[in-house]
């Protein structure tokens, strides 16, 4: 049996390939979360800061390879330069803190295409510069609605004293 391709059954097939293509787009769709962080009682009232950041995909190899050691000097440009979030632990602060969706923070970001949100500890003890994720003082998450799934508005990060721990899950896609 022989089966003769012509342009009036071809296309329709072509278009619906396009519109049903498009739907799955792997184009990250960041957003803004709620943040919040809240500092392990077994580092007692020690002074710990957390930096929180918006990168975009450019900025992201800059932020993952940058050593924290260099980071957390006091002369440090690239620290003193960041569109970033402070937020400081111990004597007198709160144990608990939140960035919220509605802080301008995020609206700079997203101006800047953030799609990760780098999170910065200030940790001591720790000699070691690692890339990425390896280092305990860094945390980089996907700030991409896909990664965290539709019914997840804050994302909760503990400070221990072996560095930054995500306590939410992420929704992994295969």
């Amino acid at each position: 049996m022989y089966l003769r391709i012509t342009p009036c059954r071809f296309l329709p097939a072509l278009c619906l390939f396009f519109v049903f293509g498009a739907g799955c787009s792997t184009v990250p769709r960041p957003r803004a979360y709620n943040i919040q962080i809240e500092l392990d009682p077994a580092l007692g009232t020690g002074s710990n800061q957390v930096d929180l950041i918006g990168a975009n995909s450019s900025d992201l190899a800059k932020w993952s390879s940058y050593s924290m050691t260099e980071y957390w000097r006091a002369d440090d440009a690239k620290r003193r330069d960041a569109d970033k979030v402070v937020m400081r632990f111990g004597q007198g602060n709160s144990s608990v803190q939140t960035l919220l969706t509605i802080d301008p923070s995020w609206t700079r970001w997203e101006a800047t295409g953030a799609q990760y949100l780098v999170v910065l500890l200030q940790l001591s003890g720790v000699a070691t510069d690692r890339e990425g994720n390896a280092d305990p003082r860094r945390l980089i998450l996907p700030l991409d609605r896909r990664e965290w799934g539709r019914d997840v508005s804050t994302i909760e990060l503990r400070v221990q004293e072996s560095g930054i721990r995500l306590m939410s899950p992420r929704k992994y896609r295969n």
